[in-house]
């Protein structure tokens, strides 16, 4: 067949193709004509919109920063759709705490695909945060009990030795006046090795560079196969340790999260002691490595990512640091020793640091981790002022506390750091969502709140942090912050697997009594 021949067959193709493709974006752009959103284009919907908005922030910033810039500029509130076809599914936004109750609490969807997409090729496929339906089920009722406040106070000691181990290596950066990473300093603190491989590993998939992606391709099997094995020895290990010494692991005062997980598996074979363990069936097996590994990226979301931007706040607010220090002084002790006499003795205590969880939870406000997105059936709808809106059938559900934390409505000057909002009953339960709400809230958020107050507890009392190489904006690249005029660029986080600081929050340290 010569090339006239070719042509005729492959024109009438070509021209489906084509008509399918206007076919689909009528359809699409249809679909929102009666809806509330920012301006909508025939032939680009919002994707142009998404582009302007991108190219006033700093490249790769994390979705929830555009969302929020577009509901300010627009003037959108409460439930709003977003037409981002043919690059992604189309999403409808939920800014309002009933809203976003009613698809998290009231009603409890599920979680996206696309969360599950994400995760799986790195973490691999049920994992507790992304899955549904009875396996989600049996994962939570296995892992809830570890991260009650009962058991997590347990962890309080170990959780200060590592403080200490934390405060010499700040030491010999203050010694060296080095600059380094707030980031992986305290990733060290909270993370081994595997946890760090997984991570960066992420980090490059979420990549828009086409190359980085092949690069990342490329090496993912392998890596993933040895972070696999690393983590599966670990848990095998553990079990031969409960079946050899007889243990049945407690729900009530387990020895450790991974016990609680190991808990069926001890039962359903019995304990086989001074006999040879056998391995884990490879499903059961693989189930286990999936949600330790998930465990410990759950944590950089939390501890690690929001200790990096509370140091950096304070570096500009020595009258919120004061205020830190007569607290801890009052509850704990003016001298070290002490302190940690008592956070051993009464781990309790921590519980009265109202105010340096104030500036625990200020900081989430203004930078929250991230959204998780939900999915709900075709006709599924939420009433808002009268009117029911779809919120199923290929949406995917955005609750975007973002938004919510910055609107003025909620937050009075919402770009001022002011922890005082979170004493007593300042900020009601429904607006302050870092964890998310309902059934699938952040299991651990009671471990990443514990941990961050011991570490500023043994820290912001003999160190002071400053940023490097601050630049900041003349005036502010969004109507939704002012901070950039303070410290730059870093305060538009960053997309990773969640909105994480940017540039690793380079830093320098001072021993308190260097400090003139």
């Amino acid at each position: 067949m010569g090339i006239e021949g070719v042509s005729l067959v492959l024109l009438p193709v070509l021209g489906a193709l084509i008509l399918d493709f206007i076919y689909c974006l009528y359809r699409r752009r249809q679909q929102f004509e009666d809806l509330p959103k920012p301006p909508h284009s025939f032939l680009w919907g919002h994707l142009k919109l998404m582009g302007e908005i991108a190219s006033q922030l700093p490249p790769n910033t994390h979705p929830q920063a555009y969302i929020t810039a577009i509901a300010q500029k627009y003037d959108l509130k409460g439930i709003w759709y977003l037409d981002l076809w043919p690059i992604a599914d189309p999403q409808v936004i939920l800014t309002e705490p009933e809203l976003m109750d009613a698809v998290q609490v009231t009603r409890v969807y599920n979680q996206h695909r696309i969360a599950q997409e994400v995760m799986s090729s790195i973490i691999g496929e049920n994992l507790v945060a992304t899955v549904n339906g009875p396996m989600w089920k049996k994962l939570h009722n296995a892992m809830a009990p570890a991260f009650l406040p009962s058991y997590v106070r347990t962890l309080t000691g170990l959780m200060a030795d590592e403080t200490m181990i934390f405060r010499e290596a700040l030491k010999r950066l203050a010694s060296g006046r080095r600059v380094f990473s707030m980031e992986n300093e305290l990733s060290k603190l909270v993370f081994d090795i595997v946890g760090r491989i997984i991570i960066e590993l992420i980090n490059q998939q979420l990549s828009m560079n086409p190359f980085v992606k092949l690069q990342v391709a490329l090496k993912k099997w392998s890596v993933r196969k040895r972070v696999d094995a690393s983590v599966a020895a670990k848990i095998q290990e553990r079990l031969t340790a409960l079946r050899s010494e007889n243990i049945v692991p407690s729900r009530k005062d387990p020895l450790s999260i991974l016990d609680l997980m190991l808990r069926e598996t001890v039962l359903q074979d019995g304990t086989r002691k001074g006999l040879k363990a056998v391995e884990l069936p490879e499903g059961e097996l693989e189930l286990l490595v999936t949600n330790v590994k998930g465990l410990l990226l759950g944590g950089m979301g939390t501890s690690v990512d929001t200790l990096c931007y509370v140091y950096m706040l304070l570096s500009k607010h020595p009258e919120v640091v004061q205020k830190m220090l007569e607290e801890q002084d009052a509850v704990f002790g003016r001298d070290l020793e002490t302190t940690m006499e008592n956070l051993k003795e009464s781990p309790t205590k921590l519980n009265e640091l109202e105010y340096t969880t104030g500036v625990i939870k200020e900081t989430m406000r203004l930078f929250p981790v991230g959204f998780g997105v939900k999915e709900a059936p075709a006709g599924a709808t939420v009433s808002y002022q009268g009117r029911e809106y779809p919120i199923g059938g290929g949406l995917v559900i955005v609750p975007s506390w973002h938004t919510m934390h910055f609107d003025s409505q909620y937050f009075p000057e919402p770009s001022a750091f002011r922890p005082e909002r979170f004493l007593g009953e300042g900020v009601p339960r429904g607006w302050f969502r870092t964890f998310s709400r309902g059934p699938r809230a952040c299991l651990g958020q009671d471990l990443a709140i514990d941990i961050m107050r011991v570490i500023l507890l043994l820290t912001v009392r003999d160190f002071h942090f400053e940023l490097t190489g601050l630049r900041p904006n003349p005036k502010p690249r969004s109507t939704y912050t002012d901070l950039d005029t303070i410290f730059g660029d870093i305060v538009f986080q960053e997309l990773s697997m969640e909105a994480k600081p940017r540039g690793g929050m380079m830093m320098t340290v001072k021993e308190k009594e260097d400090v003139i």
